[in-house]
């Protein structure tokens, strides 16, 4: 009778082959964990998992965690938020390895969708039917930059159409405390108006460098940018007077805005507060034919009251004095300032509105919510005029839908109601307002 053999040397080798080549598949992360024990101890090494379009060298820099520096839970959790902040990855998991009386930090990343082509189609109450293409290209060399492409036409039910033509780029912050941006854009209108046939051609091109200054005011730093910004409008042939219509010309000014931006981006919210301030100058030396200032301030809060739900709110005052083109440089009305009224319904040289809306967020499915909003502004011939007691009202309700697979990508609908003209408009669209 042949006796039962206990396991050889053969099994043993080949038992420490499959767990090496496990260990090796998951590049060591099974060796990894956040444990307390590991806390201020130095850093000798950070390691970057599942990043598989973004480059490692970023990751980094967004994490501000450096060889050397005590890890602390805080400096773990903030690191954390820097990344997720650049919305590009859908999870980041921050773990901790022991190496002699060090540590090993290891930054686990779970990575977005970066390019998207949307449809974007409408119509509204009013009968204008639009359509279009628009390309969203995020982290372009797994470097953080950004393209986006729009093409797209608006039958107006007036005559009109509406073509328009734009490109915008975006550079990262390479080396800091820099940043750049630049835009270039090009948009075509034809207008038929009481038998007047007409072709508007706007350009424009802006280039701005950032920075960020510290201060003991904020927690965050505040931004400072300057930019140049051409823009030009050609005409088939003038308005005649009686149209009143925007004029020919070139609109070529600097500009300087401060900044500070300390909204966080979550998988499924965003919670913070954001402020600006810019102002625009047209001058003569830069070829500008028109003198104009443009003075604009913008707040927006989110605020958390529970895990699920949200309050979120938005403030604008915008100020145009010698308005460019010699039209008024605001409208009131459609998704982007107050809902319920018709979009460019009201024109002036001077903007006020706000709106705050409560979102709110379901256990079960994270990815929808629910909006129930309140709508307040008007526009005003100048700044002079501006009556606080002369405004209009929309309230309403939405849904929105995160897709958190892509970049900034919520699709939403909102129906609002305008008490004032007692109307109802539905709007649609692939990002949010604010």
């Amino acid at each position: 009778m042949e006796s039962k053999q206990s396991p050889g040397i053969g099994s043993y080798v080949v038992f420490r082959l499959i767990l090496l080549l496990v260990l090796l598949v998951s590049g060591n992360r099974l060796a990894y964990a956040n444990n307390p024990n590991h806390y201020d101890r130095a850093i000798a090494e950070i390691r970057v998992y599942g990043n598989e379009k973004t480059q490692s060298q970023f990751i980094l820099k967004w994490s501000n965690l450096r060889p050397g520096e005590l890890v602390t839970p805080e400096k773990l959790k903030l690191a954390r938020q820097n990344i997720m902040d650049t919305s590009l990855f859908k999870e980041v998991t921050m773990e901790t390895k022991a190496v002699d009386d060090q540590v090993q930090v290891a930054i686990n990343l779970e990575e977005k969708r970066y390019t998207l082509l949307l449809p974007r189609l409408g119509r509204n109450s009013n009968g204008d039917v639009k359509a279009g293409l628009k390309l969203k290209m995020h982290n372009i060399a797994g470097a953080n930059q950004t393209l986006n492409m729009l093409v797209e036409q608006t039958d107006l039910s007036n005559g009109d159409d509406n073509e328009r033509y734009r490109i915008d780029y975006k550079l990262p912050q390479y080396s800091k405390p820099y940043y750049y941006r630049w835009k270039v854009g090009q948009s075509i209108k034809n207008t038929e108006e009481d038998g007047f046939f007409n072709t508007e051609y706007s350009d424009s091109l802006s280039f701005a460098v950032a920075r960020d200054l510290h201060t003991s005011l904020f927690d965050l730093p505040v931004t400072l940018s300057t930019k140049i910004a051409l823009q030009k409008i050609d005409l088939d042939q003038p308005y005649p007077v009686a149209f009143n219509e925007i004029e020919a010309g070139n609109f070529n000014r600097l500009g300087i805005e401060f900044e500070y931006d300390n909204v966080h981006q979550e998988r499924y919210r965003r919670y913070g507060r954001y402020f600006s301030l810019s102002y625009e100058q047209g001058f003569g030396e830069l070829e500008s034919d028109y003198i104009s200032r443009i003075v604009e301030f913008e707040s927006n809060i989110f605020r958390p009251i529970n895990s699920l739900d949200n309050i979120n709110s938005r403030f604008f005052i915008g100020l145009a004095q010698n308005s460019p083109f010699n039209s008024p440089h605001y409208d009131l009305g459609g998704a982007d300032n107050v809902r319920g009224l018709e979009r460019d319904g009201f024109s002036g040289s001077a903007l006020v509105f706000a709106n705050i809306e409560y979102i709110k967020g379901y256990a079960d499915s994270p990815s929808y919510r629910n909006s129930f909003f309140f709508d307040i502004g008007n526009v005003y011939d100048d700044a002079s005029s501006i009556d606080l007691g002369d405004v209009y009202h929309a309230v309403g309700v939405g849904f929105r839908w995160k897709l958190t697979s892509f970049i900034k990508t919520d699709l939403f609908v909102d129906v609002a109601y305008q008490p004032d003209t007692e109307e109802t408009r539905v709007y649609g669209g692939t990002s949010l307002s604010f």
